[in-house]
């Protein structure tokens, strides 16, 4: 006989089985409702273990987190941050800061051109030639019609040169300050201004020339009288060859500004029209006249009232330098270049203007007259290439401040 069969054991539960191993399973049954409480980590742990719970009514603040889980994960990346609400990644703007506004300079520009329009405006008011004799002159029908003693100031010789100096001296001064706040149109300004304040030195010395010669031809006349002219070129003179000295320093030293300019360049057909006006307006006062020839420009002519050496130099150093100030400020089609062509330009458009209006008694034109002519008159062409000057330069002045404001935008 058998013993009786054991029960067996009843199968295990698996429940009781995983509690057994695991403390964080709780056995089957109501799990009681606890609030979540909130605690404040240690930032030195790092274990994920210390994490609250984030599954409660209340959620850890992002800011803990990130502390705790550094040595894992690191440190907030730069440009993050934690929304204390929601955890998102915010991009952190910076505010753009503005360039710090650079001071006034007192430059060679602004310091030389004030100091020539000074010294320019010094040597137009003052007397310029002086002829003096040690005996009371007789008049007779062979002296010179041009002849006199006494003083000349710049206004003598041809009494619209003073205002086109002082046009110079007022754009040198208006130039030399803008060049001070790092405007490069303000050195281009001043820079053309000394150009055309150099050209008009040169023309005024031509014309200081023809009471000389007056002079020395009275004094080679026979005569009965005995006498002694004495001429003297007096302080304007060298007060005036002084400014046209500053004035090409001031072009010199503006050079330095039309370099590293990175702004887009102006129209090139408006300043490639405004060359040609330029080249028009040079060629139109040496067109000969009568019957003088073109080179006559450059060849002295011998005879009583005819133009001498000083002022064949004096009006071709002003017509070149009408040239660079033009051709060479509009082919640069930037800002800097356009301020030289206006500033070189202007003192020789009121020589124009003045000469064909009648403006002033005795006026002189642009370069003094064409060779051959009787009486200073613009010839034609003269006049076609003013015009042309001032109408492509209120032009292109129009089309750069349109592209600037464009730029702006």
């Amino acid at each position: 006989m058998q013993p009786a069969a054991q029960p067996s054991p009843p199968a295990s539960d698996p429940t009781e089985e995983w509690a057994a191993h695991s403390p964080a399973w709780a056995t089957t049954g109501a799990v009681p409702t606890t609030a979540a409480t909130t605690t404040t980590p240690d930032a030195s742990r790092s274990s994920l273990d210390s994490v609250p719970d984030l599954t409660g009514p209340q959620q850890a603040n992002d800011a803990d987190v990130w502390a705790l889980t550094a040595e894992t994960y690191g440190a907030p990346p730069p440009g993050v941050v934690i929304d204390p609400v929601r955890t998102t990644e915010m991009p952190l703007y910076q505010t753009p800061i503005a360039a710090p506004l650079k001071p006034f300079r007192f430059g060679a520009v602004m310091l030389c051109g004030v100091l020539a329009a000074i010294v320019a405006l010094a040597g137009t008011f003052t007397t310029a030639v002086e002829i003096t004799s040690d005996a009371q002159l007789v008049p007779t029908d062979t002296a010179p019609a041009d002849f006199r003693t006494g003083t000349w100031v710049l206004d003598d010789l041809a009494d619209n040169m003073s205002i086109a100096i002082l046009i110079a001296a007022l754009l040198l001064v208006i130039g030399g300050i803008a060049a001070g706040f790092r405007w490069r149109w303000g050195s281009g300004l001043a820079g053309g201004a000394g150009l055309a304040l150099t050209g008009l030195v040169a023309l005024a010395i031509g014309l200081a020339q023809f009471p000389i010669d007056a002079a020395r031809e009275f004094a080679a006349i026979p005569n009965t009288q005995q006498f002694t002219l004495t001429i003297t070129r007096d302080v304007g003179y060298w007060l005036l060859l002084a400014s046209a000295a500053l004035g090409l320093i001031v072009f010199f030293a503006s050079i330095n500004d039309a370099f590293g300019d990175r702004r887009s360049g102006l129209n090139p057909w408006i300043a490639a029209l405004g060359a040609l006006a330029t080249v028009v307006a040079v060629l139109g006062p040496m067109i000969p006249e009568g019957t003088a020839v073109f080179s006559d420009n450059w060849y002295l002519r011998e005879g009583p009232g005819e133009p001498s050496a000083l002022m064949l130099v004096g009006r071709l150093v002003q017509l070149a330098l009408l040239g660079v100030s033009g051709v060479a400020g509009y082919l640069c089609v930037r800002r800097w270049g356009l301020a030289v062509a206006i500033g070189g330009a202007l003192p020789i458009v009121w020589l124009a203007a003045s000469t064909l209006f009648d403006l002033t008694d005795t006026p002189v034109g642009p370069a003094f007259a064409n060779p051959g002519a009787d009486e200073i008159e613009l010839h034609g062409v003269t006049i076609i290439g003013i015009s042309a000057v001032v109408a492509i330069g209120i032009l292109a002045v129009v089309a750069a401040y349109d592209q600037g404001v464009r730029e702006r935008r």
